[in-house]
């Protein structure tokens, strides 16, 4: 699978950005990279405005803290590059024909895992915004929700139509595997990044679970 790296499209996203001056996307593209690098917490707006060339003063003439720096960051990976990304996503997965629950899990699981871990530089910028904003929490889920959830609830409904799936409601079964998916990610890759992982043992695990709860009530 070819895996879509979102911070390795940034730069060119905000660069063709027309509502931004140059300055204010020096300042957004130097600060993610740093962030990226070191993590946002440990990153001193000092830091941002001598990657991006300027003194403090002109960056807050744009930006008013690095709080804001970050909110603007994440506008365009919302509404420009997650699209993309998904759209990949459907593509590598969600649009193969499947004969039976584990395999289509095995390979939904792996594409998750596999995107995760390339992103992962990613996850660990935005997720604590995402979490506390309420605003960009909301632009994500509704660009979520068109992107991924949609065509997701295509697939389940193919699956129960060939009996390979629990014949739960779709919002059952989307927030099931979510919870699952996600709760991996984030102790993967948040809040114990560096514990000892076995990634193939954990996708396994994964699969098991998943599959104990989905698979279909035998007639």
């Amino acid at each position: 699978m070819s895996v879509n790296k979102i911070l390795d499209q940034f730069p060119a996203t905000i660069q063709a950005t027309k509502e931004l001056t140059q300055k204010q996307k020096d300042v957004l593209i130097a600060s993610i990279q740093l962030f990226a690098k070191q993590g946002y917490a440990n990153t001193s707006t000092h830091q941002i405005a001598v990657a991006a060339h300027q003194s403090e003063g002109t960056m807050f003439k744009h930006f008013k803290s690095k709080a804001n720096i970050l909110r603007v960051a994440l506008e365009p990976v919302i509404f420009q590059i997650i699209p993309d990304v998904a759209a990949e996503l459907k593509k590598d997965t969600l649009s193969k024909p499947f004969t039976n629950l584990h395999d289509f899990l095995i390979i939904f699981v792996q594409n998750r895992m596999e995107f995760a871990e390339a992103n992962q530089d990613a996850i660990k910028v935005f997720f604590s915004e995402l979490l506390y904003n309420e605003d960009l929490r909301q632009e994500f889920i509704d660009v979520a929700r068109d992107q991924f959830i949609v065509s997701f609830e295509g697939t389940v409904t193919k699956l129960q139509k060939h009996n390979l799936i629990i014949d739960w409601p779709f919002t059952m079964i989307f927030r099931y595997i979510a919870s699952v998916v996600a709760g991996y990610i984030l102790d993967r890759y948040v809040l114990f990044p560096n514990r000892d992982w076995d990634d193939d043992n954990e996708a396994k695990y994964l699969v098991a679970e998943l599959e104990k709860v989905l698979k279909p009530e035998q007639a």
